[in-house]
């Protein structure tokens, strides 16, 4: 029974329309030297639903421009390149995170709010440690897509929520990981790492989600680290972690592995809480 499953599961991922190229394509054109603002209009505007989240997320008080922004070039002006690289990004992952995932117990509102928060804690925590710019992306990126894979796996917890539940009331002391793989032999962060090597995403994103559930796996890259602690950091907070959501702590071997002081926490905290609630407003 569990084998058929598992055949299920990973015949879904590939029901799962791709990352889109326009955001691959836009990405790339915001590395180089000299940035073509038209060009990356034109790219940007060739996927209506990218660019209206884009302009959602850009009039967000979060980023507290002086006038109302009615175009992707006139946007451009205003902010600087690591923002823009934030709002495509979250422009893209907006259009997954687009329904309830019932067996998860998480709201369509929860999961985006979840996925931001620890996108903006991610970028915080990387700026701190001192990543280029280029390995900042890349952890907010994996932050902002580390619960990718619960979008595949919602219809089977769904189906088997009453197992779920039995032995959640049986062993109290499991989280919502544990009972994944008892009841359907992976977990969702396996699933989403499956899912992001199938969009050809590098090897180190696929990782950090595969890995941001496993004590072990997640001290092993820092990058799997940061998305790690930002995933728990917005589950202390309250944000759309499901089920188990105030089951979370720090572990110390987590901040060791990343050089950051216990002080740090609140700050993160605060940063993650605050720049969310801002840009979430925008899409009520």
């Amino acid at each position: 029974m569990k084998r058929q499953i598992l055949e299920r599961i990973f015949d879904k991922v590939d029901t799962i329309p791709a990352f889109p190229k326009v955001a691959f394509q836009a990405l790339e054109l915001l590395k180089k030297e000299d940035v073509d603002f038209r060009e990356l209009e034109r790219i940007i505007k060739s996927d209506p639903g990218i660019t209206a989240n884009f302009l959602k997320i850009v009039n967000s008080p979060a980023f507290g421009l002086p006038q109302k922004i009615d175009s992707l070039f006139k946007a451009f002006m205003f902010l600087g390149i690591n923002q823009i690289k934030f709002i495509v990004v979250a422009s893209v992952a907006k259009k997954y995170f687009s329904k309830d995932l019932i067996g998860y117990g998480i709201s369509v509102e929860d999961i985006w709010f979840h996925s931001l928060a620890c996108g903006i804690i991610a970028e915080e925590i990387a700026f701190d440690i001192g990543f280029s710019p280029a390995k900042i992306e890349t952890v907010y990126i994996a932050s902002i897509l580390h619960d990718i894979g619960k979008i595949v796996l919602d219809l089977y917890t769904k189906l088997e929520i009453k197992e779920f539940q039995k032995i959640a009331r049986e062993k109290v002391d499991w989280d919502f990981i544990q009972i994944e793989w008892l009841v359907l032999g992976v977990d969702h962060g396996l699933v989403g790492a499956h899912l992001l090597e199938r969009w050809e995403f590098p090897k180190y994103i696929s990782f950090a989600i595969r890995a941001h559930h496993d004590s072990d796996l997640m001290l092993q890259s820092d990058i799997a680290s940061i998305v790690a602690l930002s995933n728990i950091l917005a589950n202390m907070l309250g944000i759309g972690g499901g089920v188990d959501v105030f089951n979370y702590r720090v572990p110390e071997n987590l901040l060791k592995n990343l050089n950051i002081e216990p002080e740090k926490i609140y700050k993160y905290l605060k940063v993650g809480l605050y720049k969310s609630l801002l840009i979430q407003k925008e899409f009520v």
